[in-house]
């Protein structure tokens, strides 16, 4: 099911931007990403490891700016 929902989002223009297996960390990137009035989607799933983790997927078209209000640095 997985690789269909993964399909789904792209199609649709979502891209996965963080994911963390605790709650507070996404809540703080969502609070971020709604001052600057960015379109957002958190969803749960498990990781290989069998643990539930959260997903936060942005609009491909304002990723780089999510990424710039958030500080994110690839390194």
């Amino acid at each position: 099911m997985e690789p269909l929902i993964k399909f789904w989002l792209f199609l649709c223009h979502w891209v996965e931007f963080d994911t963390s297996e605790e709650k507070e960390t996404i809540d703080d990137i969502l609070e971020t990403l709604s001052r600057a009035g960015l379109p957002y989607k958190v969803r749960t799933r498990r990781n290989k490891q069998g643990q539930e983790e959260y997903v936060l997927y942005v609009k491909n078209a304002d990723r780089d700016y999510a990424r710039y209000c958030t500080g994110w640095r690839p390194f």
